[in-house]
């Protein structure tokens, strides 16, 4: 072999483990950032799941529903939100309703948003 040859070779050798190498860090990388994704989720949704029982233990059953509406914010305040997870509760446009949003800070892309009303809640 001359040395052109094996000089070519070892070009080719260390742009394509170079190339691998790259890949496999993004790879990994892309992984890590889908499981904290993932776990942030499951922390919305266990804080969804303890907010509606929390408010069917702490609101009697039989109320008006204004009267209910008006209890939902503060039993929701004795609550706190997961590691993580900001939790933010707004009146419904009509009225009817309390509308919480759940966000991560540092990840505008992940925000889930859910109505929660008395009714719904069979709480009226």
């Amino acid at each position: 072999m001359q040395l052109i040859e094996v000089s070519l070779a070892a070009v080719l050798f260390t742009a394509a483990t170079g190339g691998s190498l790259q890949l496999w860090a993004a790879s990994g990388s892309q992984q890590q950032q889908l499981a904290s994704i993932s776990e942030l989720q499951e922390r919305i949704e266990l804080d969804r799941l303890q907010l509606q029982a929390r408010w069917r233990q702490g609101i009697a059953p039989g109320q008006s529903c204004p009267a209910v509406l008006e209890q939902l914010e503060p039993v929701a305040a004795r609550i706190p939100p997961p590691p993580q997870v900001l939790r933010a509760l707004h009146p419904a446009g009509d009225g009817g309703g309390v509308k919480v949003v759940w966000s991560a800070p540092g990840k505008p892309t992940l925000q889930r948003q859910r109505l929660f009303t008395p009714a719904g809640l069979g709480l009226c």
